[in-house]
C-alpha cells in the first residue's frame, strides 16, 4: 500500500478507514512515546465531497471523541456555513491524531502519522481537501513552504483539489486573517458548484 502513496491516483483506494485506523493503532500501541495518548480519529463518510484536515486535536476534541470541537470547531462551522456546507457534509480529520503542539510535533511524530493520513484521504477520495494550516499542507503536498505562500490557490493532490488556508484556531488568535480565509473558501465554493 505504501508505494501507492506517491502514485497519481484519481480514484478512491477502496481501503476501509477501519483498516487504516486499526493498522495505525496497533503500531502506535507498540511505541512507548504514544503510551497513554488519546487518539481522535477522522469522522465522516467515505466519498464526502469535502475533506477538512487540521493539525492535531485539542482538549475539547478529547472530551467529545470527535475532531474540531470547542471554539475552533465553532469557527470551522462558521467557515463551512459561509459556503453552504455543514460539518455533516464533510470528512473531518487531523494530521496528528492526538493533542500535540509546539515541541511535541517532532519529525518523528509527523513521520509516524503522515503515511496514515495519505491512506485516509485516498480512501475518502473527496472532490476538495481543505488543509487548515502549515502541518496538513506540508504533509499532503510534501512541501516546506509555509501557509502564507501556499494559500489562495488550488494544488493537485492525487487528482483531487487541495486548498490550503489558515487554521480556525489561528483565526481565533488573529481575526485579521478571516478575509483571506473567506477568499479561499469562495474558490472552494465556486469549484464545488462548477
Amino acid at each position: 500500500m505504501q508505494s501507492s502513496l506517491f502514485d497519481s491516483n484519481t480514484e478512491a483506494s477502496g481501503e476501509a478507514l477501519e483498516q487504516i485506523f486499526g493498522d495505525m493503532l496497533v503500531r502506535a500501541k507498540a511505541m512507548p512515546q504514544f503510551a497513554g495518548r488519546v487518539f481522535i480519529l477522522g469522522e465522516g463518510a467515505v466519498g464526502a465531497r469535502v475533506a477538512v484536515v487540521g493539525e492535531s486535536p485539542g482538549p475539547p476534541d478529547v472530551s467529545s471523541g470527535k475532531p474540531f470541537m470547542g471554539p475552533a470547531g465553532q469557527m470551522l462551522d462558521r467557515i463551512l456555513g459561509s459556503i453552504g456546507l455543514k460539518r455533516s457534509d464533510c470528512y473531518l480529520t487531523n494530521t496528528v491524531k492526538y493533542i500535540s503542539t509546539g515541541d511535541e510535533m517532532t519529525p518523528e511524530v509527523l513521520n509516524f502519522f503522515i503515511p496514515y493520513l495519505h491512506r485516509e484521504i485516498v480512501a475518502v477520495h473527496p472532490k476538495v481537501i481543505i488543509a487548515f494550516g502549515n502541518t496538513p499542507t506540508r504533509a499532503l503536498l510534501r512541501t516546506k513552504k509555509g501557509i502564507t505562500q501556499m494559500r489562495g490557490e488550488f494544488h493537485d493532490y492525487n487528482g483531487m483539489k487541495l486548498m490550503p488556508t489558515f487554521n480556525p484556531a489561528y483565526l481565533l488568535r488573529d481575526p485579521t486573517k478571516k478575509r483571506e480565509v473567506w477568499e479561499d473558501m469562495k474558490r472552494v465554493r465556486d469549484y464545488l458548484s462548477s
